[in-house]
């Protein structure tokens, strides 16, 4: 699942998640996710916009300040997981 803005979304927005009103989660593949560098919609919470993203665009992992040291375990799950699927292919 990947965060996908809800509405016109402007850098300096605070993303509220799941249930919120700035993005929803979209289900896509694990290789499209990474291709794209996809924001995990479990990641959309409380992080910062960088950039603004468009109605219906996938937010991208740099869209967005993870610089949060609550989020470094996170993000160290999802390297691996990204890791991965490279060696896979």
């Amino acid at each position: 699942m990947v965060a996908t803005a809800k509405r016109d979304l402007r850098a300096g927005e605070t993303l509220d998640g799941e249930g919120g009103y700035t993005v929803w989660g979209k289900l896509i593949t694990a290789a499209t996710s990474v291709e794209r560098n996809a924001l995990p919609i479990a990641l959309a919470h409380g992080v910062t916009l960088l950039r603004d993203v468009a109605r219906g665009e996938t937010v991208r992992m740099d869209d967005v300040d993870l610089s949060a040291p609550e989020l470094a375990q996170i993000l160290d799950l999802r390297r691996e997981t990204v890791d991965q699927l490279v060696a896979e292919r």
